[in-house]
């Protein structure tokens, strides 16, 4: 008798290893909110505005393994009624239009926790004219 065997292959992953992967449920994602929130820290730091942008709406959040890890994410960001000397506790996001001025941003952090060091890599932010809450 003349068998053949089939060898079976494990099924591969639909992600590459080190390749981008969505981050399905952002708001839950202990990683990806702890580099959102180094983002926007930096973000309000290197601006000349006077008052704090809070995030209003996050439209993409990617993982990538890198020596670490990169987290790639587009936000909506609007300015708030704090000052930047102020405490960020209770800050309202501004709801009248002359005073909103949103931005679409987009953030890279590449974090790298067993050294303590975490970057933000990239920032591309632009006016948007109108945002949906």
């Amino acid at each position: 008798m003349n068998q053949k065997i089939q060898k079976q292959t494990p099924k591969t992953s639909q992600t590459l290893i080190g390749g981008k992967k969505k981050i399905e449920d952002a708001d839950n994602d202990e990683g990806f909110q702890r580099a959102l929130q180094f983002a926007v820290v930096q973000h309000n730091n290197r601006t000349n505005d006077t008052v704090l942008y809070q995030v209003l709406k996050v439209d993409s959040a990617e993982h990538q393994v890198v020596e670490g890890s990169l987290y790639t994410m587009t936000v909506i960001l609007r300015r708030t009624n704090c000052e930047k000397e102020a405490p960020a506790d209770g800050c309202a996001v501004q709801k009248l239009p002359g005073f909103a001025r949103p931005r679409r941003c987009i953030f890279e952090v590449w974090s790298r926790p067993w050294l303590n060091d975490t970057q933000l890599t990239k920032e591309e932010c632009d006016s948007v004219e109108r945002t949906s809450e």
